[in-house]
């Protein structure tokens, strides 16, 4: 639908607050009141696109109890979050944008937490990883994930090797690869 790819590309660009009603319609060449016969309000699109953009993501995502070792599942998940980035820029930056609204993003980044969660869970059960405190690996993780892939998405470092770096720091801290008198990975 014209409506949809027209506002997703506006706020990817401009934010959720930025993007006016009348802008997007305009954009989507369809009168405003056809928005409003379509969605309630600014909140309902945002969370239609959301829920679009979400569902390309997760549909595409490792299995979380797929095969292989808990750190082979882990790099799949990094693995696939800069695929998404570099294939799907938009999408990326649409959820960034909509991220901090109430019909934003959220669900998106606390799907993604569990499924970091379980792997360090299953990691740790199998005697794989060393975790220690799983939630607070799990949101830093998430950070990370987040914190590249914005920059990235902003032409900072392009040409970093976040999937390889990211997953080596992983390994480092959750198999305790480099234990110094700072506490892993230090």
């Amino acid at each position: 639908m014209a409506l949809l790819a027209s506002a997703k590309s506006l706020i990817a660009a401009k934010g959720v607050k930025a993007a006016s009603i009348s802008e997007i319609a305009a954009r989507a060449g369809v009168a405003k009141g056809l928005l409003f016969y379509y969605f309630k309000d600014k909140d309902s699109l945002v969370q239609a696109i959301d829920q679009e953009v979400q569902s390309g993501y997760m549909r595409d995502l490792p299995p979380a109890g797929g095969s292989g070792t808990a750190r082979e599942r882990l790099h799949a998940l990094i693995r696939h979050h800069f695929d998404f980035l570099a294939s799907s820029p938009e999408d990326a930056q649409f959820l960034y944008q909509s991220g901090g609204t109430a019909a934003g993003a959220a669900g998106f980044y606390d799907h993604l937490h569990e499924r970091i969660l379980g792997i360090l869970a299953q990691g740790e059960r199998a005697g794989e990883f060393v975790s220690g405190d799983k939630e607070a690996l799990a949101y830093m993780l998430l950070g990370s994930l987040h914190g590249v892939g914005r920059l990235m998405l902003h032409e900072f470092k392009r040409d970093y090797d976040a999937v390889h770096h990211l997953a080596a720091m992983c390994d480092k801290i959750l198999m305790r690869q480099g234990d110094g008198p700072e506490g892993p990975g230090f």
